[in-house]
């Protein structure tokens, strides 16, 4: 499920998902509440406001568990932008991470990310994902252009959810970003990549 990939061609490998504010939302939900069965307490809260050092901030989902007798918090915005996203709101989110004491900022969007915004993510620990739609993740080779399939041929051919996204984050090798699919289907890759602590 791992690639290694040049980040400036990975990051707008698929095209964008066609998808209403509504089911972006839920999308994200999913993706978190997926994990519930991997880890003790874990509670996501959509909109949450919290007070940090230097002011009170809302935040589209917060995730809360308990893990070694422990309490974490995960940040989690999500961003449906048309154009890339850029290192500054990267950034913002990692300040805000610090201000009210997270032990980590999930940034999920439906653009893809700049070259760096990447590299500052993965200095930091703050976990990027891009959503596309499952049907883009299948490829037909021939000697003629195959259209993609629709979202009904990509679930009766393939059972392929509608929805899926991809985590950008260090790669194997110094210097490299590795791409991981990321699915409500395999919620061991939301614990270790979007809410496990990062390790400097």
């Amino acid at each position: 499920m791992t690639d290694e990939a040049n980040v400036h061609l990975a990051t707008a490998h698929y095209p964008p998902a066609d998808i209403t504010p509504a089911e972006f939302e839920e999308f994200v939900t999913q993706l978190f509440t997926s994990a519930q069965e991997n880890i003790e307490g874990l509670a996501v809260r959509l909109h949450e406001k919290i007070r940090g050092v230097d002011g009170t901030y809302d935040f589209d989902a917060t995730v809360r568990y308990e893990l070694a007798g422990m309490s974490f918090l995960v940040l989690v915005e999500a961003k449906k932008h048309k154009n890339p996203i850029k290192r500054e709101l990267v950034q913002v989110l990692y300040q805000k991470v610090q201000s009210v004491g997270a032990q980590k900022g999930v940034m999920i969007s439906t653009a893809p990310y700049q070259i760096g915004a990447v590299e500052f993510a993965k200095t930091h620990g703050v976990a990027l994902v891009t959503v596309t739609e499952g049907r883009f993740t299948f490829e037909a080779r021939g000697g003629v252009p195959v259209p993609p399939l629709s979202r009904q041929q990509a679930a009766e051919q393939f059972n392929s959810p509608t929805f899926v996204g991809h985590h950008y984050g260090p790669g194997g090798e110094p210097g490299s970003t590795s791409s991981t699919l990321m699915s409500p289907e395999y919620p061991e890759y939301i614990v270790d990549l979007l809410l496990a602590s990062p390790v400097r």
